[in-house]
């Protein structure tokens, strides 16, 4: 009996962690709960160039604190996040480095929703009305050079109707022709290390589960 306890409250923990998702701050920023790296928010650096923001990371300038997300750092964001959604449409990582994900074609909302929200968007065309589309484009060293990791968001129903929610892992090809490209649609990603200030503390479910373990163990205890 105290074993199957066990695997029921161990299954709990994990079930709620594979769940994991993002979570929002209040800085500009948003976190990723499975690796606890926090990542700068898009709209926030796409006014600069990668060149430009790559140069100011030594300095004590705006973007004190922060790295060049590596591709290695992306792709766990991406497969962390996205990759374990029920989406409509998933297509995993190809032999050339590629990689989709996309939801809500005839439905009025898509599961990606909730998380481009929290990551934020570089770009809107057609604000407030119903072809509404929130995109952004950021930019990551990759095998070959700068690859792409890209959302697409569409706002209302009737977009969604005719196309869906996207977005996308590109690693197949170099862009570093996009290094001094000024358009806001592209940002650099950027990110800070695990630290005690952005890792995210235990969820109610967690503590609850653990509590029940704790309960178990002192039951068996007495009982030997």
């Amino acid at each position: 009996m105290f074993k199957k306890t066990l695997t029921a409250i161990g299954f709990l923990i994990l079930s709620f962690t594979a769940s994991a998702g993002l979570i929002d701050t209040t800085n500009d920023s948003f976190i990723d709960q499975t690796t606890g790296l926090e990542w700068m928010d898009f709209g926030v650096n796409n006014k600069d160039t990668y060149d430009y923001v790559a140069s100011q990371l030594d300095t004590r300038d705006e973007y004190e604190g922060w790295r060049l997300a590596t591709k290695d750092d992306v792709y766990s964001l991406y497969s962390n996040t996205f990759l374990t959604l029920t989406a409509d449409y998933i297509s995993h990582l190809d032999s050339y480095g590629r990689s989709t994900v996309g939801d809500g074609k005839n439905k009025s909302v898509s599961v990606l929703d909730n998380l481009f929200e929290k990551m934020g968007y570089n770009q809107v065309d057609n604000q407030g009305n119903a072809f509404e589309i929130k995109y952004a484009t950021g930019l990551f060293q990759g095998d070959d050079g700068l690859s792409l990791f890209k959302t697409y968001d569409l706002v209302g129903s009737f977009r969604k109707s005719r196309s869906h929610d996207q977005v996308d892992f590109y690693d197949h090809m170099s862009f570093d022709y996009l290094s001094n490209n000024t358009s806001l649609v592209y940002s650099t990603m950027l990110v800070k290390n695990k630290s005690l200030a952005t890792v995210p503390e235990p969820s109610t479910l967690t503590i609850f589960a653990l509590g029940m373990f704790g309960l178990a163990a002192r039951k068996f205890k007495k009982k030997n």
